[in-house]
C-alpha cells in the first residue's frame, strides 16, 4: 500500500508571501534595533573636538594641529592642497621611475 504524501496546502502565492515575510523579519528587526540605538538621549552640546598640542614640538604637525583647532575651513584647504602636492610628487616620481625601467607612460600613438 502506497502512502500519499500531503503537501503543505496553500497556493503558490501564499507560499511566496510567507517566504517574503520570513525574509523581511530579520531586516525589520535590524532596522528597529538601529533606530533604538540611534535614539540615544539628549544631544551633547558642550563637547568640543580639539587636537592636543601640549606635548608637540614646533613644526609642521603642530602648525596643522593648531590650524585644526582654530579654523576648520583653512585646515580643510591646507589638507586638500597638501594631498594634491603629494599626489603630484608621487605621480611624477613613479613616472620617472617607470621611464627608467623602460615603460613609457606618456601619450600613446595610434596607427590606424
Amino acid at each position: 500500500m502506497k502512502r500519499i504524501r500531503k503537501t503543505s496546502g496553500g497556493s503558490r502565492r501564499n507560499r511566496a508571501t510567507a517566504r517574503f515575510r520570513a525574509a523581511a523579519w530579520p531586516v525589520l528587526i535590524a532596522l528597529a534595533a538601529g533606530e533604538a540605538w540611534a535614539a540615544g538621549g539628549k544631544p551633547a552640546t558642550q563637547l568640543v573636538n580639539v587636537a592636543d598640542t601640549r606635548g608637540m614640538s614646533p613644526g609642521l604637525s603642530k602648525w596643522l594641529a593648531d590650524l585644526y583647532n582654530t579654523d576648520l575651513w583653512l585646515f580643510g584647504l591646507a589638507v586638500v592642497l597638501i594631498m594634491a602636492a603629494m599626489g603630484y610628487v608621487l605621480g611624477s616620481g613613479f613616472d620617472k621611475l617607470m621611464s627608467l625601467v623602460g615603460i613609457n607612460l606618456g601619450r600613446l600613438e595610434h596607427h590606424e
